[in-house]
């Protein structure tokens, strides 16, 4: 096994655990019900201790939130950029490859005597494009999970859309599909 790996999984428990531990503390020093401690009595040293061990779980939640908002606002920036200045390709909806793999996977649902087994539609479809583009060719590829059927519809009822290329990196580029949203 690889050391980095064993680390980093180690530390991932650690953090966990001291969440869990400053929980506990913060439970206990507001007053939780305990066997040698009365319900209102609250010890703000335990209070504080808490607090400090659960405060680098809020700052790595505060973290992961601020990333992944600016990693959103920076894909939506640069799809309203190639809209705006990118090469506008009409592609024809009937000429694109659409793989599909649906199945019905079995799951458990409840627990202890309740339990049953029950089936959950699973729609997995690839649509594949490989677009002649000024002497080059533009692969494109899309994971959609939405019935086979309903897709083909869409696709029947829309027949076309737009590709949006950059023009300096073909590389960049975006397949308008925001009609599959409603």
């Amino acid at each position: 096994m690889n050391l980095k790996k064993i680390l980093s999984d180690f530390g991932s428990w650690i953090f966990t655990g001291l969440t869990f531990l400053g929980c506990i503390i913060i439970y206990a020093g507001i007053g939780g019900r305990g066997r040698y401690n009365s319900t209102g009595e609250t010890n703000f040293y335990f209070v504080a201790v808490g607090i400090v061990l659960i405060l680098p779980f809020l700052i790595y939640m505060l973290k992961a939130k601020i990333l992944i908002d600016k990693a959103e606002n920076e894909e939506s920036k640069r799809i309203s950029d190639l809209i705006k200045s990118g090469d506008k390709v009409i592609v024809n909806l009937d000429d694109l490859e659409i793989q599909s793999n649906s199945y019905k996977q079995e799951i458990e649902v409840g627990s202890g005597y309740n339990t049953r087994n029950e089936y959950i539609d699973v729609n997995h479809n690839v649509i594949l494009i490989d677009f002649p583009y000024k002497n080059d060719s533009i692969k494109y590829k899309l994971n959609i999970d939405m019935d086979t059927t309903k897709l083909k519809m869409h696709f029947a009822i829309k027949q076309e859309t737009e590709l949006y290329v950059d023009l300096t990196n073909p590389n960049n580029n975006y397949l308008d599909l925001r009609f599959l949203e409603s």
